[in-house]
């Protein structure tokens, strides 16, 4: 669709259908008197392949443009549109052959905002961050509003039906108030929550590995906004085999 197009498109989000290689953590603005108020920003998505370099069709899901719907746009390569300022958004990515992709950011301050879907051919070893995923509180009971990100990697799966999976479970625990063991099973357990979901939805038990990486792996050492604590209590998947 070309980027003319979609702005029009764009202005009626609803007639769209609806349905993280390693996703990026960007801190919450600041937004201060001396700052340059954006009146109207666009966001530019390009879509690439990671080791040819070249542009490639994908379809490519974006929350935060529609409140209340995740919008598709079908077989992108390159177009641009325009977004409400200061919103949060998540582009995500599901190709057959490729990495899941998930980013949640805060668009760049400028008037254009520059977003690079690089997608990687899947192998062992790649790891994408879910920051769609989250739960109750500090219970292991997953947030509803995840579903949708629970389901595209459920119908990554599907697409990539040979590929094993580990869940990785991360908690926020800066201040160290408690043991190892105690961060490492609570990791465990919401890793757990996501594998059940996963199971009960048809994938294989078999294809899917629970870890824990307890507070070890936090994003943020000394986290001082909430944005920052729920980036550090993060969903992260792992390529573990990939099958002929």
């Amino acid at each position: 669709m070309k980027a003319n197009q979609l702005s029009v498109t764009i202005a009626i989000a609803s007639i769209f259908t609806t349905s993280v290689i390693n996703a990026q953590f960007v801190q919450e603005k600041k937004i201060t008197d001396t700052d340059n108020h954006v009146a109207y920003q666009e966001m530019n998505i390009k879509v690439t392949e990671s080791s040819s370099h070249s542009a490639i069709p994908a379809d490519v899901r974006i929350k935060g443009l529609n409140p209340r719907k995740i919008v598709v746009m079908e077989a992108v390569q390159d177009t641009t549109f325009e977004i409400k300022n200061y919103r949060l958004y998540t582009v995500s990515c599901v190709q057959k052959g490729y990495m899941y992709y998930a980013e949640k950011f805060w668009p760049s301050e400028s008037e254009l905002h520059e977003q690079k879907v690089d997608l990687i051919p899947i192998k062992v070893g790649l790891k994408t961050d879910v920051r769609d995923i989250t739960f109750l509180g500090d219970k292991t009971e997953i947030y509803h509003k995840s579903k949708e990100a629970l389901d595209e990697i459920i119908e990554w799966l599907e697409l990539n039906p040979t590929v094993k999976i580990a869940i990785i479970g991360h908690v926020n625990g800066p201040d160290e108030a408690k043991k190892e063991r105690f961060y490492r099973k609570a990791s465990e357990e919401r890793a757990q929550s996501v594998v059940d979901h996963l199971i009960k939805n048809g994938i294989s038990a078999d294809r899917l590995v629970v870890k824990g990486a307890g507070n070890s792996e936090m994003l943020y050492l000394n986290p001082t906004t909430d944005w920052q604590t729920e980036a550090n209590r993060r969903i992260e998947i792992e390529v573990i085999e990939v099958g002929n």
